[in-house]
């Protein structure tokens, strides 16, 4: 199995779970507050929402902090191969409530000092930037250079080119993950058209802010990579913002980070960036 690091470097190992149903609450309440900024409704009508899905939360062990960037030492090994994999993707991540992702005060607290994240090699010819070293903040990067190009505009197709151009054979199809299901709900939810350009006066973008490592394998090819951000809607002036995070299955394949074949990462605990609630989960700041 592979190893599990708590934010304060102490080793712990968990058991391979169902990923939790926390994403289908964190769907609707970002459909929600889009909902309630098409109509011009107030923001409170927002947070009402939450109560609705209170008990619809990631469970399980708190996520590791990355051990080759802060935790001073390892302990015992732990393991690589298909079923440390698994076991590394599928472990629940630490439970938070589904109204952790509205803004709020930030935290003067911290998981840990920030991660500087490498540039990209490779910018032109591929729709996704590539081209990061083989390590855990390498494999930090291509997530986050994923995320950026593949949440544009909310749309679940953007999303599909996205991560088709990074995925390896095996690798879960792009319409069954969290992030494609999240998207298709919020158009639909927000009555706008299942894919295509947003009607006109209307912006959604996702920008990055904080990562994490959940677990890298001993063989350091394999790493479920972790990223949160704050997802903006602009509706002619009229911003409801969240904050949403994402965890994929990250291999190292000659000299690129693809998505992993095999079993998908677990739900990410969701949380405004910079939140009691987000440093508590394990969430580090960015730097470049």
């Amino acid at each position: 199995m592979a190893r599990l690091m708590n934010p304060d470097g102490r080793q712990m190992y968990s058991r391979p779970g169902r990923p939790g149903t926390g994403e289908r609450g964190r769907a609707m309440l970002i459909l929600g507050g889009v909902g309630v900024l098409l109509l011009g409704l107030i923001l409170a009508v927002i947070m009402s929402l939450t109560g609705m899905f209170a008990g619809s939360e990631t469970t399980g062990t708190r996520p590791s902090a990355d051990p080759m960037l802060s935790s001073p030492g390892l302990g015992p090994s732990a393991g690589s191969g298909p079923q440390a994999e698994a076991a590394l993707a599928q472990a629940p991540m630490q439970q938070l409530p589904v109204s952790a992702v509205s803004p709020r005060t930030l935290s003067t607290r911290s998981a840990g000092p920030p991660i500087a994240l490498p540039q990209p090699e490779q910018v032109t010819g591929a729709l996704v930037p590539t081209g990061f070293p083989a390590t855990e903040a390498g494999a930090l990067a291509q997530l986050l250079e994923l995320m950026k190009v593949g949440m544009a505009d909310a749309d679940p197709q953007t999303w599909a080119r996205a991560y088709d151009s990074l995925a390896e054979p095996g690798a879960l199809p792009a319409a069954q993950t969290r992030t494609s299901q999240d998207l298709v709900d919020l158009r639909r939810g927000s009555n706008m058209n299942p894919t295509g350009p947003l009607r006109s006066g209307m912006r959604i973008s996702w920008a990055p802010t904080s990562v994490m490592v959940k677990g890298t394998t001993d063989d350091g090819t394999y790493t479920v990579a972790c990223a949160l951000g704050e997802l903006v809607a602009d509706n002619d002036g009229r911003v409801v913002s969240f904050g949403w995070g994402n965890c994929l299955p990250m291999r190292r394949v000659g000299d690129q980070w693809r998505i992993a074949s095999g079993p998908t990462a677990a739900t990410a605990p969701s949380a405004w960036p910079g939140s009691d609630e987000a440093v508590s989960a394990g969430w580090r700041d960015i730097t470049r």
